[in-house]
Formats: structure tokens, sequence, C-alpha cells
């Protein structure tokens, strides 16, 4: 375990409940906090656990303060939809000097930052676990958020250092977009035309006829697309980039 990863736990009691935590053993994570009412970090660890465990946060969130307390509140917000909320709670948490991380623990705050759109907060504590632990299991996530902060290049040199990690249909067809962005249309023709589990895949004059009608109907779409549904905005963006019109494909 990493020396800076554990700097935040105080007493062999919370360091034996961190320890069960980090390697997945949330049962035995629950069974502590069964034990241990009145131990305020062990309670907000059982949270946390209990999330792990069941995908949903148990009904009453612990009350008392801890250096997870973040987290746990983080977490709360975050099940009740209130992501803009939860974003800022983590946030906290990584200012801290006593934050304690761990595979959970960085997954449970992409997911916040994603939901809320903060993707350069997502680089920065991916770039935290990476440093404390030399591991790469965040790499897609990686790529999406840089990806969404328009850093294509970077996407690509990202993709082509670890491509034997990503043999993803996702990531390619982000790479074959940030490729489009980039005015080079050959190449992302062929990462397209190569996407891992992929039936078929029209070209790039196929795709841009089948949005020709979309295309054509824009300024009315333009108009009203703060009413638009996803797939009608995500329509109006693939319609742009097949004609061509990149500056309003990435707004």
């Amino acid at each position: 375990m990493a020396q800076q990863a554990t700097k935040g736990i105080i007493s062999s009691l919370e360091k034996e409940a961190w320890d069960l935590f980090e390697v997945g053993a949330n049962e035995e994570v629950l069974l502590l906090a069964d034990s241990h009412p009145n131990h305020q970090y062990i309670q907000h660890l059982g949270y946390l656990a209990y999330y792990e465990l069941h995908g949903k946060v148990s009904k009453v969130s612990p009350k008392g303060i801890s250096t997870l307390s973040p987290v746990v509140e983080a977490l709360s917000n975050f099940s009740q939809g209130k992501y803009t909320d939860a974003s800022n709670q983590i946030g906290l948490y990584y200012q801290s000097s006593q934050q304690t991380i761990c595979y959970s623990i960085i997954n449970l705050t992409l997911k916040i930052y994603f939901r809320s759109e903060s993707y350069a907060a997502a680089k920065s504590v991916i770039a935290l676990y990476k440093k404390s632990f030399n591991d790469l299991s965040f790499i897609k996530e990686e790529i999406i958020a840089t990806y969404h902060l328009r850093k294509y290049e970077e996407v690509i040199k990202s993709f082509r250092e670890n491509i034997k990690l990503l043999n993803d249909m996702e990531i390619h067809k982000i790479v074959g977009m940030s490729l489009l962005f980039l005015d080079r249309h050959k190449e992302a023709n062929v990462i397209f035309e190569n996407i891992p589990g992929k039936i078929s895949l029209p070209s790039f004059e196929e795709k841009r006829e089948s949005y020709k009608r979309v295309y054509s109907n824009i300024s009315n779409l333009e108009s009203k697309s703060n009413d638009l549904s996803m797939r009608e905005l995500e329509d109006m963006g693939f319609a742009y980039i097949f004609h061509g019109d990149y500056e309003k494909a990435e707004k």
C-alpha cells in the first residue's frame, strides 16, 4: 500500500478497517461498523462499504465528523441526484492533507465528476491515483475526460501508448471523433472501420448522407436547442461533424 494513500489513518482499528475496504472485503468492514457503532470513521467507512456491496446507499447516512465526512456527504448527494453538490463535497476531500485513496474511492469520485461534467477534476484524481499506485486502471476514464476537455491530440497520444489496454468500442469511437475534429479524416476512417465488436459501420459519405435531413433542418433545431432531448442534440452534433462544421459540433 502506498504511504500517501494511508496518511489520513491514525489508529490501528482505522487501519484494519481501511485495509479491508481497500481490498474489497466490504462485508468485513460492515461487521466492524456493527461492532463499533460510536466510532465515526468506522461508521463512515461502513457507509461506503455498503454502497460498494449493494450499489446503493443505506437509508440513513452516519452522523459525526471524520476524515471521510466529505466522501459520505458526496455519496449521499450523488444518490439523490445532486451532482453539483456531490462534486463540491468530494472536491473538499481532495483538498485535505488527510485524504486517503484506493481504487474504490477513486472510482466513486470519477462517477461523481463525470455526472457533474467536472472533467478537469477527474483527470486530477486519476493522476493522483497513478502517482500513488503506478496503476493504469483508469486509463479509459482518463481518455474520456481528456476528450471532453477537447484535448484531441492528447487523446490520440494516450490511446497509442496504451492501445493494448483499450480494446473498447467507446474508446475507439472517441479516438475516431478526435481525429475528425483534427481534420484527419483518413485516419478517423481507419479507426471507425476497426472498432472492436462492430458488425458493420457506414462509410463517412454514407454517414454524411444519413444526416443530410437533420442538417437541412439545423436552423430550426438551433432555435429550440434548449428544449431538445439528448438524442436530438447528439443528432445535431453528428450532422455538424459529417458536414464539416466542427466548431459547432464541439458546442
